[in-house]
């Protein structure tokens, strides 16, 4: 449920900072560029902290 959320939240914020970037820059807003950017990097934070932990040796040599 929480990746969801984070998914939901993403797009919402990704939504209004890609408003704000065409704005300051005097470029047209595109919402499904931005929806699309928003959450392909909300999925990526969502996937990375389990591959990292999977690739700490650390973890797996005090076990």
């Amino acid at each position: 449920m929480r990746y969801l959320a984070t998914i939901f939240w993403a797009a919402i914020l990704g939504q209004v900072v890609g408003f704000l970037i065409g704005a300051l820059n005097s470029a047209p807003y595109d919402p499904m560029l931005s929806l699309i950017i928003s959450v392909v990097f909300a999925i990526i934070l969502c996937v990375l902290p389990p591959i990292m932990k999977a690739n700490d040796l650390s973890a797996k040599s005090e076990h």
